[in-house]
């Protein structure tokens, strides 16, 4: 009797404290997921239709919080958070699977891609499905997307580059290791400087230009001093949406279905804007006063493939993935 009369107490306190304090009794579940790109942009879009889809598929019982712009750090930190379990989820460009991995540095190499639909066919297929296997099970991230579409890269710049000769000790800037290394080869002198320092660099000469997609220019107010748009089409990418393994494996059937289907969905709306967006962030940098410059697209893809061997020595075996990804048409 007196156990009964202590379950009832309990009970009773509980609901004081509902009424309270005002919590619920079954709270929801809440995740955290970081990205760097801005909230306005596509990507930082579909992070949010992404929330939206699963607070719906799972009734409110799991929330998303988002944080974009880098607010809970770099790509290598939130990489490396995802795969400790310090974050829960994240997207970002493929090439970023290179710091967990290297033989995945290739994905973001200079013209490892013809366009657009070559990569989508890549990730969807054979390569992107080693991709994810290789990420579950060495780095603790579950792949629930890797088609997420992001805008083609050109050179913006205070100098034109219409042919190789121009990019001889051009310096430009690059993010990441793999066009660094690939920049390097054919000539080039690239530089490390942070995004947010892309206008003085050009503004004092430090730099002569930088590698960015299209809406970075523009975002940035990069097309403020650099004059030339460059249209060299050196990397086509995805982005892929991740979660961390442990995480993944404590949802209930029924919300790792709900995730599933909300990373698809969130995909397509990604791709559309991009799409959409795109045309439009390039007519805002010829308006704005930059010249387009029509680059021999071809001598650079090939200078590329004459010395993928040299480009692939900081990451043994993984000149085997680029022409991997060659052969699919």
């Amino acid at each position: 009797m007196a156990n009964f009369r202590n379950k009832v107490f309990l009970a009773f306190l509980v609901c004081c404290l509902v009424l309270i304090w005002g919590l619920p009794v079954n709270a929801a579940r809440i995740l955290k997921y970081g990205h760097n790109t801005k909230q306005d942009q596509p990507t930082g879009q579909a992070a949010l239709k992404f929330a939206e889809l699963v607070k719906e598929k799972t009734n409110g019982e799991i929330i998303i919080q988002v944080f974009p712009a880098n607010q809970l750090g770099n790509n290598r930190q939130m990489a490396e958070n995802v795969k400790m379990g310090a974050q829960d989820m994240t997207t970002m460009g493929l090439a970023a699977l290179g710091y967990l991995n290297d033989n995945f540095m290739m994905m973001q190499v200079p013209y490892a891609f013809r366009s657009q639909e070559h990569i989508q066919k890549v990730v969807k297929g054979p390569i992107g499905r080693e991709i994810a296997d290789n990420i579950s099970k060495k780095d603790n991230i579950y792949l629930l997307a890797q088609d997420w579409d992001r805008m083609v890269r050109h050179i913006g710049g205070r100098k034109p580059i219409r042919e190789l000769k121009d990019f001889k000790g051009y310096k430009v800037r690059a993010g990441v290791l793999p066009p660094i290394a690939g920049f390097k080869a054919l000539g080039a002198s690239p530089v490390k400087i942070e995004l947010n320092e892309m206008y003085v660099a050009l503004q004092q000469g430090v730099a002569d230009g930088a590698e960015l997609p299209v809406d970075y220019f523009y975002e940035y107010s990069i097309h403020e001093v650099a004059k030339y748009l460059n249209l060299t089409y050196h990397t086509f990418g995805t982005q892929f949406l991740g979660i961390n393994k442990g995480v993944w494996n404590s949802l209930k059937p029924e919300h790792k279905k709900a995730f599933q289907e909300a990373a698809d969905e969130a995909g397509v709306y990604n791709n559309k804007l991009s799409s959409e967006l795109e045309n439009g962030y390039l007519k805002k940098l010829k308006d704005g006063g930059m010249e387009f410059i029509k680059t021999n697209v071809n001598e650079f893809s090939k200078a590329i493939e004459a010395k993928i061997s040299e480009i692939a020595k900081p990451w043994p075996g993984t000149e085997a993935m680029y022409w991997r990804i060659q052969e699919v048409k």
